[in-house]
């Protein structure tokens, strides 16, 4: 037993190591997966941050240069117009706060309006003081503009008479063209936003031990984790570059968009972004252009990179909390105790053997053990004995059902019928299947999947039966809801056009036999695109299923509310004449017209719906005739004006009219 032990031990720690080993690797793999999984979501956050800063930036130069024009400045130059532009911008720079300067540019490139935003406050520059800024390069771009057109610059430091100023202020200017009465160029309105807070925001995003960074084009770092090595190009330092630091990582971030690269112990992730795209990730970037931004193609392209240390993303794995080195050296001294266990147990087992088989066969009891219920039962149909599942099931212990009840207590008024049926083939050799519907004893019906089964004597009398049961509930409301998906409306609830026409088909059949009025009403929600156009597809939801709703509350349990597609929808009333139908229809105008259909961010929408209505003749030949009628009316009712009902007479006839 001792070299068993010492083999079986040894082996079985070469085989405890091997699994630890590689079920490290996969946790640390799953460690990598969180840690670029939080890397994706920051940068997200991130692209969505730095896009909004500048978003708002430019509907700022939009708002400034159409005060501009609305006070003419730019075709009356005088005094007074100039003064009350010189409010506006000095208001809007002490408000806001983001921007160190706001300026008006002439065609030649000379300052005519400047606004200085400093720490001591917001004044205007003297005339004698502005600037000829013809020779800057963001005047030069902003004069090749058309009249609405605003161009982005790169993102860099300010420079006061050449020089960078200190602190360091970064900086980018959006300079837009303005336009004259008469549509031509203008002047530039020239706004330099302070970057500053944008980036600290950025640096804010990310959680300690994730160092983020942000770069240009050529690979210079705008943020980094250490300052010193920011705006290298600013400082004449070539060498403050991710390429000097990192040569693999940089070769990386210019084959691909976006990734992530593990080098020397580190995981980096990386994301390329059109900083002057700032509509990027829609579907089209369809309102890029309707901004007019534009921008140098290479200096608009920033990224965003993100370090995190091996030390960092395996912080929180579990063979670093306190203890894992003692619970790891407990389970290899419990892998010995259980091989040492194991073979003293074989060896028990041998000299036991015959024993065992033998208590084994006595447990061996498939009965107990099916994966489906059972219930056997006597002569007379109590139950005599059951199985586990049979009590998971119903949720009885096995001393409430056993000789205390029998089948029939457990057998739903509903399912009577089919339970005697099933019953009743107890006596012959073929095996029957009925769904019955049986009571658990906390009250829930359970539809069951039921055969029987019986043991006979040589008479061919019944000694004993039993009854099996397989839980089909979660099918039986499956198949349920498929049936109820099939005849209505996934959104509103209402009936479809399938199912309307084959109730409609029966009502109309009913109305001919027993001669009683057919009367169908079909409205449409007046000017319903606007909703969608004005609040979204999703708040035209919102009102389709107020409708629907509303309008199902007013009426009879014998009607029928269908919707045909879009807004228009169908009400069937049977038993209902023209005046009936006309009635109904002025109040289920004047009730919608009434409610409020409360949507996101608390929006109120209310909306109006026209209705025309048309009760079945002897020219109606059918329903889709009726149809025709009903939708003629409602085609009156909205060439008159929306928002109210119409009745059609008899096809043919002149005697609709409205309400």
């Amino acid at each position: 037993m001792l070299q068993r032990f010492v083999l079986w031990g040894c082996v079985s720690w070469v085989l405890l190591g091997l699994g630890l080993w590689v079920g490290k690797n996969v946790y640390d793999n799953g460690l990598k997966k969180q840690a670029l999984q939080r890397h994706q979501h920051l940068t997200k956050a991130a692209r969505t941050m730095l896009h909004e800063h500048l978003m708002v930036s430019v509907q700022d130069t939009q708002q400034l240069s159409a005060v501009a024009y609305e006070l003419g400045f730019l075709d009356q130059p005088n005094a007074e117009n100039q003064q009350k532009l010189t409010q506006v911008f000095l208001n809007t720079a002490a408000i806001y706060g983001r921007y160190d300067q706001i300026r008006i540019i002439d065609l030649d490139g000379k300052e005519r309006i400047r606004i200085n935003n400093t720490n001591l406050g917001t004044f205007v520059v003297p005339e004698h003081k502005l600037q000829d800024k013809k020779d800057r390069y963001y005047v030069q771009r902003g004069l090749k503009l058309t009249p609405g057109q605003v161009y982005l610059s790169p993102l860099d430091l300010n420079k006061e008479q050449d020089k960078l100023e200190t602190p360091f202020k970064p900086t980018i200017r959006l300079v837009r063209m303005m336009k004259s009465v008469t549509g031509e160029p203008a002047g530039l309105l020239v706004l330099n936003m302070k970057a500053a807070g944008m980036l600290n925001q950025f640096i804010e995003l990310f959680p300690k031990g994730d160092r983020a960074m942000l770069l240009n084009a050529e690979g210079y770092w705008m943020v980094n984790h250490k300052p010193a090595n920011e705006w290298g190009w600013m400082r004449d330092r070539p060498d403050l570059t991710v390429a000097s630091w990192q040569p693999s990582l940089w070769q990386q971030l210019q084959s691909r968009t976006a990734g992530s690269v593990y080098l020397d112990g580190s995981l980096f992730s990386f994301s390329w972004l059109d900083i002057a795209n700032i509509y990027e990730g829609t579907s089209s970037a369809r309102y890029v252009y309707d901004l007019g931004v534009v921008s140098d193609l290479q200096a608009s392209q920033w990224a965003i990179l993100i370090e995190s240390e091996k030390q960092r993303w395996q912080a929180a794995a579990i063979y670093h909390k306190p203890g894992f080195r003692g619970a790891l050296a407990a389970v290899f001294l419990l892998t010995l105790l259980a091989v040492y266990l194991l073979i003293r147990n074989r060896q028990q087992a041998r000299q036991n053997a015959a024993l065992e088989r033998e208590q084994l066969e006595n447990f061996k009891d498939l009965y107990e053990n099916a994966p489906i219920g059972y219930l056997t039962l006597t002569q007379d149909g109590r139950i005599s004995n059951t199985n586990k599942r049979t009590l998971e099931y119903l949720g009885y212990q096995r001393e409430e059902l056993v000789r205390q009840k029998s089948l029939a207590e457990l057998i739903d008024a509903e399912s009577f019928e089919q339970a005697h049926a099933l019953l009743s083939t107890m006596m012959q050799d073929e095996e029957h299947h009925r769904r019955i519907r049986i009571k658990a004893k906390n009250g829930d019906i359970l539809v069951m999947s039921c055969s029987v089964s019986s043991r006979l004597s040589h008479e061919r009398t019944l000694e004993l039966g039993r009854f099996s049961m397989q839980n089909v509930s979660h099918q039986a409301r499956l198949e349920q809801q498929l049936k109820e998906l099939a005849h209505k409306d996934p959104l509103t609830g209402a009936a479809n056009r399938r199912w309307f026409d084959e109730l409609a088909e029966r009502e109309l059949a009913r109305a001919h036999r027993v001669g009683m009025p057919l009367t169908l009403i079909e409205l449409d929600i007046d000017h319903f695109k606007k909703v969608n156009d004005t609040y979204g597809h999703d708040a035209g939801d919102e009102v389709l299923k107020a409708l629907a709703e509303h309008c199902q509350n007013s009426l009879r349990t014998t009607d029928v509310l269908a919707r045909f597609g879009g807004e228009e929808f169908v009400i069937l009333l049977p038993d209902t004449s023209l005046e009936q139908g006309t009635h109904k229809a002025e109040q289920i105008r004047q009730a919608l017209g009434r409610l409020r259909v409360i949507v996101s961010n608390n929006i109120e929408i209310r909306f109006t719906v026209s209705l025309g209505v048309a009760t079945l003749s002897e020219a109606h030949g059918s329903i889709q005739a009726l149809l025709k009628s009903a939708d003629q009316a409602l085609y009156k009712a909205k060439n008159s004006g929306r928002n109210q009902v119409c009745a059609a007479g008899e096809p043919g006839e002149k005697g609709n009219f409205e309400i």
